[in-house]
């Protein structure tokens, strides 16, 4: 690591804890999909969540996408997902199966085709370069 520091005083990099009694939330998770269609300018949706990004809230954020997709009238969901634990883990891949199936026997929603990244290739997912507003987010 390189910085400009005056010689008398070398950088040094100190790691801070959080006192134990501290209420506020020790990580922050943001969700995020990137919507492409033909007919609108591309639309991140965000959401923010306490805590680390766990099975339970990302299926949530999934059930939520769906929700406002299926509002449009879209009836499917091409999922491009790094190889993080979240998306890979059982109740997360199982609920996608559920969803698809119900979608299938319902004849309405949203289906959803994950399609996993290869390991280490972030600057293949579309959302990971792009610049991201708070306007922008919905």
């Amino acid at each position: 690591m390189s910085a400009w520091s005056p010689d008398d005083h070398p950088l040094r990099l100190i790691e801070k804890s959080a006192p134990k009694d501290d209420p506020d939330p020790k990580a922050l998770a943001a969700y995020g999909l990137l919507v492409r269609t033909a007919q609108e300018p591309d639309k991140v949706w965000l959401r923010f969540v306490d805590g680390r990004p766990l099975s339970p809230v990302t299926i949530q954020f999934l059930e939520w996408c769906c929700h406002k997709l299926a509002a449009q009238g879209k009836t499917a969901l091409l999922l491009v997902w790094d190889n993080a634990s979240w998306h890979l883990s059982h109740p997360v891949r199982a609920w996608i199966r559920a969803q698809n199936h119900r979608v299938k026997q319902e004849k309405k929603g949203v289906r959803i085709l994950p399609c996993p990244l290869p390991t280490k290739s972030p600057w293949l997912n579309p959302i990971e370069a792009r610049p991201i507003s708070y306007r922008g987010a919905a």
